[in-house]
């Protein structure tokens, strides 16, 4: 490569939503610092910075629906990664158990509840 002993830049992951950043290591379905774990959609990873092992840390996505990226907590996964703002959008498809989760997502309220 044309590395040259320079290092390289690293690849941060930054959320849409609440502007959450930190660099990952892969992106992907399966990290390669642990090749047993598979994950269900192609996700953002770290090292694990409070894990001596540096463990993979799921850090988001990208949203299936404007395909913005996305972190665990401004999103949900529910057959594929939504951010809050899309969730809302298709609330109505979604199962009623999962209305509850669509509302606690940060982002905005619903439109049909006032802001708290």
């Amino acid at each position: 490569g044309e590395e040259g002993g320079r290092t390289r830049k690293p690849k941060i992951f930054t959320c849409y939503v609440c502007n959450f950043t930190m660099p990952y290591v892969y992106f992907g379905r399966t990290p390669k610092m642990a090749p047993q774990m598979v994950l269900l959609e192609d996700s953002f990873v770290a090292n694990d910075p409070f894990t001596p092992e540096a463990r993979p840390l799921c850090l988001g996505g990208k949203c299936a629906i404007c395909s913005a990226c996305v972190c665990v907590t401004c999103s949900l996964y529910y057959t594929k990664r939504v951010c809050g703002k899309c969730a809302r959008e298709v609330r109505g498809a979604m199962p009623v158990e999962m209305h509850a989760v669509i509302d606690r997502l940060p982002g905005g309220a619903p439109a049909a509840q006032p802001p708290r």
